[in-house]
């Protein structure tokens, strides 16, 4: 494909950033971290139907989304984000928010083209680490079936962590 994310490469400040999160106290203090960062231009949705309609009204360079919103869910709002024919909109790095991260969510989250994962509860520090990673990815997107997602090997072990093995970033699950 030869895309890059709409945010590698970026200044921290310079980012537009569109949050979809039904929480509104998640909301603010999503909020109070990026001014913190000094990110001022930030974009809010309730669930994904908001954030698509967000998406048709403006251009971001990242997406940070809740897993499990109603009516419209985190896996739902990435796969429409993600699909053929949606550009430049499906190369915008998103970076899912849950509160309960499995094995099964983390492989299915990267199946259908998330960039990262954080796991709630966020701190300053997890999230402005999330959003430096994104900024420095630079994986190509590839077309996988009716979406573009950046390759994500995924070794099966307990956790997650990012390692480099040949000159290529994967995620080991540790």
């Amino acid at each position: 494909m030869g895309e890059v994310s709409t945010a590698f490469g970026k200044e921290l400040k310079s980012l537009k950033i569109l949050m979809v999160e039904d929480n509104s106290s998640m909301r603010l203090l999503l909020r109070t971290m990026f001014h913190t960062f000094g990110i001022t231009d930030i974009l809010q949705a309730r669930d994904g139907t908001d954030g698509l309609v967000e998406l048709q009204l403006h251009d971001v360079d990242l997406i940070i989304t809740d897993w499990e919103m109603q009516p419209m869910n985190g896996r739902e709002f990435i796969t429409r984000v993600r699909t053929v024919g949606n550009e430049p909109v499906c190369f915008a790095p998103i970076i899912i928010l849950t509160g309960h991260a499995s094995r099964a969510l983390l492989s299915e989250a990267f199946e259908i083209g998330a960039t990262h994962l954080l796991v709630k509860p966020v701190t300053p520090a997890s999230l402005l680490h999330r959003i430096q990673w994104v900024l420095a990815d630079e994986r190509e997107f590839e077309r996988a079936g009716g979406i573009y997602r950046q390759p994500m090997p995924i070794h099966e072990r307990e956790g997650l962590r990012r390692k480099r093995t040949a000159g290529q970033m994967t995620w080991a699950l540790e």
